[in-house]
């Protein structure tokens, strides 16, 4: 998202350069955001820390800015075209939630694109930055913490917020990263009124499993909690699986030339399957 097309004032600006890291942002002539240079040339890109997915084009050589540059537009270039399905299928005025919302570049999109009702969840507190991009843009995206607990297999929100059901639900990178995959698609699956989008890493085969790797750095010592990194599930379970909570139509949103690359992941974290983007609705 081109910040620059809603001219922030100079205090704006600062803010965002202080609060915005993940998601891919323009936020001046000099500074962006966005983690999708360090999929592309980290090394590993699960280790980065937040200061790496900020870039400032008068510390940093030209061909980091350039490459970074261009990753980070070719990512939002696949959010909006992501977000614009979705507001496709949410009827007017509708209501639309986002489950690991980050700073909010999908719950803002969709606000600005007439979407009523526009929610991002997560477990950290991102609030601030929904303000700050509210005010930026005229959105009226909401934010809500939330957290889903692998042991009870349930999404509780903050401040009694939840539950309710939302026309359209999403869950980008997430389910790649519980070590309950079928419970985590009942959870949101129960919070969708017609439609779910997934975009995560899948097993390209009809047979029904689902492939874990080792577990991770961060909870390798609590069970199961630590097989949540790259968990995958094969095709065939995810639409039986999506079928059976009453989603029986699925579509795929196909990679375009502006997109990221298809192989972006695998080429870095070769034990991840290949992400793939599906939306569905009853």
């Amino acid at each position: 998202m081109d910040l620059r097309q809603f001219h922030p004032r100079p205090e704006q600006i600062e803010v965002a350069a202080h609060l915005l890291r993940y998601q891919p942002f323009i936020i001046d002539d000099n500074r962006h955001t966005g983690v999708a240079y360090t999929w592309l040339y980290s090394g590993d890109p699960t280790t980065v820390s937040t200061d790496e997915l900020f870039f400032d084009k008068r510390t940093i050589s030209t061909d980091v800015w350039d490459k970074a540059f261009d990753a980070n537009r070719r990512l939002a270039c696949m959010y909006d075209a992501i977000i614009g399905r979705l507001v496709d299928v949410c009827p007017q005025r509708g209501s639309y939630l986002d489950v690991g919302c980050n700073t909010g570049y999908f719950p803002v999109r969709a606000s600005l694109a007439g979407i009523q009702t526009a929610v991002g969840v997560d477990t950290g507190d991102f609030a601030p930055a929904f303000q700050l991009l509210n005010e930026i843009t005229g959105a009226s995206a909401r934010f809500s913490i939330a957290h889903y607990n692998s042991r009870t297999h349930a999404l509780t929100f903050r401040d009694n917020f939840g539950p309710q059901r939302f026309d359209v639900v999403s869950s980008s990178a997430l389910l790649c990263h519980v070590p309950d995959p079928l419970h985590f698609l009942k959870a949101i699956a129960r919070l969708a009124a017609k439609a779910v989008f997934l975009w995560s890493g899948f097993i390209d085969t009809e047979e029904l499993l689902i492939r874990y790797n080792p577990p991770n750095k961060f909870f390798k010592d609590e069970f199961p909690e630590g097989f949540d990194d790259g968990t995958s599930i094969s095709l065939g379970l995810l639409f039986l699986s999506m079928s059976s909570l009453g989603f029986i139509h699925h579509q795929e949103l196909k990679p375009a030339p502006d997109w990221l690359p298809e192989d972006w992941h695998t080429c870095k974290i070769p034990q991840y399957q290949k992400f793939r983007a599906f939306l569905f609705w009853r």
